[in-house]
């Protein structure tokens, strides 16, 4: 082991280094240089909308989202209930009574914390205790950049959360369960998180036995969005969900940014298995959370060989990776992906600087390396420190890397983008063990190379107007507050082509390849069409945000009030059309936990949801019955008719804009780079694109 200050002394005297050192070839690392330059900054829909939401409610005189109110009612704690006690194989739990006749529990570890020499390792098993442990409220996000979707307070520019984030939350329907008299006259003391001592002699609410059943219920796992870089689980609350639906609701935290997909040649080196050496440890941090549901839920009323899985965003893209990962295999039973993308990376594109042949992320492991020694006045500018890394041992680079505090790894990886309120890591990394070595469309596509289990897959009809709502080439801020889009036909035109995109690769083209490899598994196709937020002179939110991405959550959990906290989106003559449309998505999503299809939701009650063919209808629209209701219908985008619309399209205002559309949607795109045509693109109808390096676009993401 190397001493804690053996990079400082070897910087400061340059001699230290182990020069000659050549680092040996990882299979792993791709020679020749590969068309996937991965690089598109996404805003997290959360900034996006907290934007909006001051612009609009300043401009209407209400008051702004109260952030640091909304964050302390998630992390107050509850009251304890004696009839949440539960035995799992780490120790007792307590939780509460919560709305809606269900029991809750939050923060219960479910791997041990990824700290020190656990940084950049496979989650390892909880540590066991002795003692009762309260449950009583959610636990600090994963570290990362603070946005609203942080779940606490904070402002641009600032890192909050912590590494010791490996908790996950539980609602159940109230059943059942011990005795009062069981643990009469015992206590209730610190857990990991220094909880209050609390006895028992406070915990004096009688067990309620509504809606008691033998039964073990569904269990569906939800997994957080936001770019796999912020976010947390405490922002979705799961009482209307578990009640209405019986289902048990999971969500979890899991390691997010550098410290939860970050590979590097120093690493995988000193890797004692595969799973460490893999780089995908938020990944890994899913698959544990899958495994301890399958030796624990069953204490909560869940049924272990009944698992559905779902996520929204980064959450969808997740729930990709847990399908094409062979160590998931047995710990779901469904899967649900919610404007999710198919989108990995090479280990080169994730640790290799820009300039190589092989060229890695603006924020790849080695640039940021090179940003640490610059932030630290090591190197004056990154060819010194390039040079520096060339001299240094693998050990010393490790032991560099571990020295490094969390606010260290985020900050220079923010100092490395052009929008560093929000950069993302390069994520979900071909690594050959974790997730395969090829790429998504090939995978899905082969009978037999990933989970094949009953599949919702779906967009939202207009995804990407989330985040052209702040886009400066799209809208202007009139009064440095008010939202003006410059041009409508264009907005319009181009949220057309980048929503089409995001159902392409994230539902159409998917669910083309897996029926296509598993014909007899059913797959469902949706797209989320509610539109119906305020219109005024101020701003015309259905215009400006349209159903934009991310809006189709709090229908799927019933809560318009909690959660993001965003008002602005919901006008109350909306209510009537808002409740019955989220109702008829719950039952959706909950007859899928049950049975495997949507079929005609929880009650039998609602038009069929029929299984995604190539023709006639196969998605079902979601919308308020105002504009239709929910209705199956024809729509089913493709790589070669987007290529086709980008050629053809008239409104071009010249050759370069259209090569910039092209590489946007097939080699930048967040949702997959797998469709990626190089000869199409130097031919392209309108004079060829040979004059327009790709790369040269990457600015532009």
């Amino acid at each position: 082991m190397f001493e804690k200050n053996l990079l400082e002394k070897s910087l400061s005297s340059k001699g230290l280094f182990k020069k000659g050192l050549v680092q040996k070839k990882d299979s792993r690392l791709e020679s020749k240089r590969d068309p996937v330059m991965p690089y598109k900054k996404v805003l997290p829909i959360a900034s996006v909308l907290a934007i909006l939401a001051i612009a609009v409610l300043s401009l209407m005189n209400v008051d702004s989202p109260d952030i640091d109110n909304m964050t302390a009612s998630v992390a107050l704690p509850h009251d304890p209930d004696s009839a949440t006690v539960r035995t799992i194989d780490s120790g007792q739990v307590i939780g509460f009574s919560d709305s809606n006749n269900t029991h809750s529990w939050l923060g219960i570890p479910y791997a041990a914390p990824p700290v020190g020499p656990l940084r950049w390792r496979a989650p390892q098993s909880a540590q066991p205790w002795a003692e009762l442990l309260p449950a009583l409220k959610t636990t600090a996000p994963c570290a990362q950049h603070w946005t609203f979707l942080a779940g606490e307070p904070g402002e641009l520019g600032e890192v909050v959360g912590t590494e010791d984030c490996l908790y996950l939350n539980i609602w159940a329907p109230r059943q059942l369960s011990v005795a009062r008299t069981e643990i009469e006259g015992s206590e209730i003391k610190g857990s990991v998180a220094n909880e209050p001592t609390i006895n028992s002699s406070k915990i004096n609410s009688p067990p309620i036995n509504s809606r008691a059943s033998q039964q073990q219920l569904p269990v569906m796992l939800w997994i957080h969005g936001g770019g796999n870089s912020v976010g947390s689980a405490r922002f979705y609350t799961g009482e209307n969900i578990a009640s209405d639906q019986q289902v048990v609701f999971v969500s979890v935290n899991y390691r997010l940014g550098p410290l939860g997909w970050f590979t590097h040649s120093a690493l995988r080196n000193s890797s004692a298995n595969l799973e460490d050496a893999s780089g995908n440890y938020g990944l890994l941090d899913i698959i544990a959370s899958l495994q301890w549901i399958q030796t624990n839920i069953h204490a909560f009323g869940g049924d272990p060989s009944n698992v559905t899985i779902f996520g929204e965003s980064a959450g969808g893209r997740n729930v990709f990776g847990l399908l094409a990962s062979p160590l998931a295999k047995g710990l779901f039973h469904k899967a649900i992906s919610q404007s999710g993308s198919t989108r990995t990376e090479t280990p080169a594109s994730a640790e290799n600087f820009t300039d190589q042949q092989q060229p890695g992320w603006p924020n790849s492991s080695n640039e940021i390396l090179a940003q640490l020694l610059i932030s630290k006045d090591t190197a004056v500018d990154r060819a010194e420190a390039k040079n520096d890394l060339s001299l240094m041992s693998e050990e010393a680079i490790a032991a560099f890397l571990y020295q490094q505090t969390p606010e260290m790894l985020i900050n220079a990886g923010m100092q490395l983008v052009k929008q560093p309120e929000t950069p993302q890591t390069p994520q979900l990394l071909r690594d050959g063990h974790v997730l395969p070595a090829q790429p998504m469309a090939e995978v899905f596509g082969q009978t037999g190379a990933y989970n094949a289990v009953p599949m919702i897959m779906g967009a939202n009809r207009d995804e990407d107007k989330a985040f052209m709502a702040t886009d400066p080439d799209f809208v202007s801020q009139q009064l440095g507050v008010r939202p003006v889009i410059k041009d409508i036909e264009r907005y319009e035109r181009y949220a057309d082509y980048r929503s089409q995109r995001w159902h392409m690769f994230g539902v159409s083209q998917t669910a083309r390849l897996m029926r296509s490899a598993n014909p007899e598994i059913g797959i469902y196709g949706y797209r989320f069409d509610w539109d119906e937020s305020p219109a005024s002179w101020i701003v015309d939110l259905p215009t400006l945000f349209g159903a934009g991405h991310g809006s189709e959550i709090s229908f799927v959990f019933n809560d318009f009030a909690g959660g993001l906290r965003l008002p602005f989106l919901y006008k109350p003559e909306s209510q009537p059309g808002r409740a019955a449309l989220s109702i008829a998505m719950m039952n959706y999503w909950g007859r899928f936990a049950h049975s495997g299809s949507p079929d005609k939701g929880a009650f039998q009650q609602q038009p069929e949801w029929t299984a995604w063919q190539e023709t006639d209808a196969n998605i079902m629209v979601l919308d308020s019955p105002a504009d239709g209701g929910w209705r199956m219908e024809h729509y089913n985008p493709t790589p070669e008719e987007l290529m086709a619309r980008i050629e053809s399209d008239t409104m071009m205002a010249n050759q370069e804009e259209r090569c910039r559309l092209f590489v946007e949607s097939f080699l930048m795109s967040y949702h997959s780079s797998d469709y990626w045509d190089n000869e199409r693109y130097t031919d392209l109808a309108g004079g060829g694109c040979a004059d327009h390096d790709p790369y040269k676009f990457v600015d532009a993401f």
